[in-house]
Formats: structure tokens, sequence, C-alpha cells
């Protein structure tokens, strides 16, 4: 009788066969978790050895103020991403809310144009909204569309030559300072508290976690999951013009690319804090972090007078590494 002959497992069989243990997985949730302040602790150690300069106070100053604009913005956009969506309107939406204040402030009242720019801000919002949920069209493909349009519409507005004076109010909110914190950084402070009281106590955060985590069950639970994701668009693009106008008032100016970057900065901050492409997955802490992160090593390429291309190359290197994070967190959850 012949002896039957096992042929050695390839190298695919045995990747296949592959099971994830739950200690392995925890390990890469803390990992994910805790790599955002970890870095920054690296990166003022980093700058703390090659750039000393890093710390002078107007520098400092310059940080904090770059984390307040860009860290409202990305308030809204981890929200979008905890349903499943994304905001690639945020920096049209951006850039308009200075060039409706300057433009429209002449002769009116200055809480008009600033009612007025949240307005458009939460149509900007609702459009996003209904496109991605009423006409079932991919939320990357709609804000992207949005953003073409708003961009047409604002340089249509001012005729391509956007000008004016910047209200002393903003310019008062980005410089001043409470001791030595900028008034900007108490303003994103206190939106983080609110977000974050309402992502953890309230009904609606629960909504939010639900709806991101698995749409239908949120639907068959009750909750109405097209306004959900409605409401999360407005509110990500009337934070996205809140940043808008604190930059305004921090640059002194209205400039037609102000603000081309925070589609991609804000988005990679909420990666980086932990929030997944999925939904259902993050929170604001993370974010807080990932903000931080991105700031410092952009100022970082500043300081050391590296070519200012480097930045764009620091944005897609974290970027595509906290992607590649949560790829691998999905494996292992699915062996």
């Amino acid at each position: 009788m012949s002896a039957v002959i096992e042929k050695p497992k390839s190298s695919l069989s045995r990747f296949s066969s592959f099971r994830a243990s739950p200690r392995l997985v925890r390990g890469v949730d803390l990992a994910g978790q805790w790599a955002a302040p970890i870095l920054c602790l690296v990166v003022l150690i980093v700058a703390a050895i090659f750039a000393p300069a890093f710390f002078l106070p107007t520098n400092l100053k310059t940080v904090l103020i770059q984390i307040s604009v860009l860290g409202i913005v990305a308030v809204g956009q981890t929200m979008v991403l905890l349903v499943r969506s994304i905001d690639l309107s945020v920096s049209a939406v951006l850039a308009l809310g200075a060039v409706i204040v300057v433009q429209t402030q002449a002769g009116n009242p200055l809480w008009i144009a600033f009612v007025e720019a949240f307005v458009i801000a939460g149509v900007v919002g609702l459009a996003n909204g209904f496109l991605v949920t009423k006409r079932q069209v991919p939320p990357f493909i709609a804000t992207f569309g949005m953003l073409v349009f708003v961009q047409g519409a604002r340089l249509a507005y001012t005729k391509g030559q956007a000008s004016g004076t910047v209200p002393e109010i903003l310019r008062q909110i980005s410089f001043q300072q409470v001791g030595p914190v900028p008034a900007a950084l108490l303003v994103w402070l206190a939106i983080n508290i609110i977000f974050i009281v309402i992502l953890r106590r309230s009904r609606f955060g629960r909504w939010i976690y639900a709806v991101g985590g698995n749409p239908s069950a949120a639907g068959y639970a009750g909750i109405h999951v097209d306004a959900v994701m409605i409401i999360v668009h407005m509110l990500c693009s009337m934070l996205a013009m809140l940043g808008g106008l604190l930059l305004s008032g921090y640059i002194g100016y209205v400039d037609l690319r102000m603000g081309a970057d925070y589609n991609v900065n804000s988005i990679a901050a909420s990666i980086v804090g932990g929030t997944t492409f999925t939904g259902g997955r993050g929170n604001l802490f993370g974010t807080a972090a990932g903000v931080a992160l991105l700031i410092l090593l952009l100022n970082l390429v500043v300081v050391l007078g590296l070519p200012i291309h480097w930045q764009l190359a620091m944005q897609g290197l974290v970027l595509v590494l906290a992607t590649a994070l949560q790829g691998f967190r999905q494996f292992l959850l699915s062996r």
C-alpha cells in the first residue's frame, strides 16, 4: 500500500489560514490611539535638538493659532467621517467665509454679514447631505462637485479679485490673548468640549455612531438615518465657515487661495486620530492629537528651512501611514 505524501503548505495557504489573536488586535488599537500623542512628543524633541527657534514665543503663538483653525474644521470632518461620509468642500466654504464678511460688511451691521455667512454654509452642508442621502450620490463625488461649485461662485462674485478689510473683531479674536493663550485656541477648546459632550452624552451623538456603525440596523431601530447625515454635513460646513473667519482674521486679508490645503489636512488629522473611513469609530480627543501632530510637522519643516514641498510630503506620509494602520486593523478583524 503506497504511502500518501502530503505536499508542504505554500506561503499563501499559511497566510490565508492566519488567525489574529484578540491581544494582537488590541495592540493595534492601542497603537492607533496613542500614535498621534507619542509622535507629537517625538516632533517636539526633534525640534528642541535641531530647531530651537521652534520654541520662540512668536512661533508658538503661530502654531497654536494654526492648530485652532484646523482643529475647528477637523471637528466637523470627524463627525462626517463617523457617519461613513466625507466632505471635500470644506476648503471652499472656509475661503468663502472671509469673502462674504469682507464684501458685505460695508454699510451694514457686521452681525448681518456673519449671519449671512453661516446661513450660506448651512445651505452648502444641506446640499451635500441631500445629494448623499436622497440622491444616493457617493460622498466623494457630491462634495467634490460642491467644492467646484462654491469655488466658481466665489470667483464669479468677486470677479477673481477679492478685496476689502477684515473686520477688526476677527483680528482681535485671532491675535488677542487670555494670559499666554491665544483667544482662537479657547474658541477651538470650547468647540471641542461642546461636540465631545454631544458625541458622548447626547442621544444625537449615539445616533451618529449608530448610523456610522450600521446604517441599516440604525434605520430598523427607528433612527432617521438621512436626517442625521444631513445635519452632520450642515454642522461640518458651518464649522468650516467658523474656521475660515478665524483664519481670515489671522492673515489679515482675503486670499483667493486661502484654505486650499484644509481638505487634505482635516481628513488626515481625523484619520491619524483614529477615525475610520468605514464609520462608527473615532473620537475628538484623537482628532485633536492628529491636528497637533500635523501642524507641528508642517511648522517644523518651515523652521528647519526645508523646501516648502516637504510639507506636501509630510501630509501624504502621515495620511498613508494612518490609512495603512487602519487597513491592517481591518485585516486582523477579518481573520
